[in-house]
């Protein structure tokens, strides 16, 4: 690939930054005149606090979404051209496309796929992730200064849990302009800052993918003019738990995800009562959270979409705090 070329003139910490650089510019030029064949938004919908599917974010219908179709395959091309080959990450990317065109196709649909059929086609992706990652790596998990070893089927069940979580909770903060992107890009550069030196190649795959993302958002920041839709997210849901489970800290997700989990994660718990035993969790509160704050307090979207951004700006420098205290004792 054009990596082994610049191999030869250029260290990896500029190829990197060539590769991100040409990501970002590729996708921001891509998106001045969105392709045609993109599909509408027709509103998205939740369940209340009575259990019942209600429509919200009426101002996002018509809007042209399924627009991670542009910029994940300029992520996953960046990555075969500027990154060192491995069958390793060549699987992985390969997982990032098969998610992306199944959201697509939900995105694109005039009958979207039911709750049912969602969760089953991100399940068997998720154990897929799982068990390419325990195929090329050791099934070890950090607790701050101490490290266990466990079964590899036990890391993979544990594996598709976080990955099949991660792309739910991703999928469900994706209702206002700007808040899923913002988040993701502050997300994957504390990966970078935090694991670096870990996560070895795939902080490439961090920094191409945030830069994507970062493109996409100059046209997502309200008002916006496109969403990334099913095909974007899902495939940062992915990506957000492979990078937990590289650091070796994968219950590190737990914090530098915390702003998805409490915003679309608590929704889904109440969705699964609610289905279940009838139980319904927070009843005043409307899910995903950010409608609570648009919807009920009254907030402006760019004053939502700042505060879970600062909110993840916060938790990222716990998690820091976290394993640096952890590398001291």
């Amino acid at each position: 690939m054009l990596y082994g070329l610049l191999s030869e003139h250029f260290t990896d910490t500029i190829i990197v930054l060539i590769g991100a650089l040409s990501a970002l510019f590729i996708t921001f030029v891509l998106y001045i005149r969105p392709f045609g064949f993109l599909p509408r938004d027709g509103g998205k919908f939740v369940t209340d606090k009575d259990g019942k599917r209600v429509a919200i974010n009426e101002k996002s219908a018509g809007k042209i979404t399924g627009a991670g179709i542009i910029f994940v395959p300029v992520f996953v091309i960046c990555c075969f051209l500027f990154l060192p080959y491995s069958l390793e990450l060549t699987l992985d990317l390969v997982l990032c496309l098969v998610m992306m065109i199944m959201g697509y196709v939900d995105d694109a649909s005039k009958a979207p796929f039911g709750e049912l059929v969602k969760g089953i086609m991100d399940l068997v992706l998720a154990v897929l992730g799982g068990v390419v990652f325990v195929l090329f790596n050791p099934t070890i998990i950090g607790f701050f200064s101490a490290y266990i070893k466990i079964h590899p089927v036990v890391y993979v069940i544990l594996a598709t849990a976080l990955i099949w979580g991660s792309i739910n909770v991703t999928n469900c903060s994706d209702g206002v302009d700007g808040l899923c992107g913002g988040v993701t890009v502050v997300q994957l550069y504390a990966y970078i800052l935090i694991f670096g030196s870990v996560l070895g190649v795939f902080s490439g795959v961090a920094i191409i993918l945030a830069s994507v993302v970062l493109a996409y958002l100059t046209y997502n920041w309200f008002p916006s003019k496109v969403l990334m839709g099913d095909a974007g997210s899902r495939t940062i849901g992915f990506v957000l738990a492979l990078m937990a489970m590289k650091s070796i800290h994968p219950f590190i997700f737990v914090i530098l995800s915390f702003v998805f989990l409490f915003d679309g994660g608590l929704g889904l718990v109440r969705l699964v009562l609610l289905r279940t035993i009838k139980k319904n969790i927070f009843p005043k509160v409307r899910f995903p959270f950010h409608d609570q704050l648009r919807k009920v307090k009254g907030w402006s979207v760019p004053k939502t979409a700042l505060f879970f951004i600062i909110a993840e700006v916060i938790f990222a420098g716990i998690a820091a705090g976290i394993i640096f205290i952890g590398r001291t004792i």
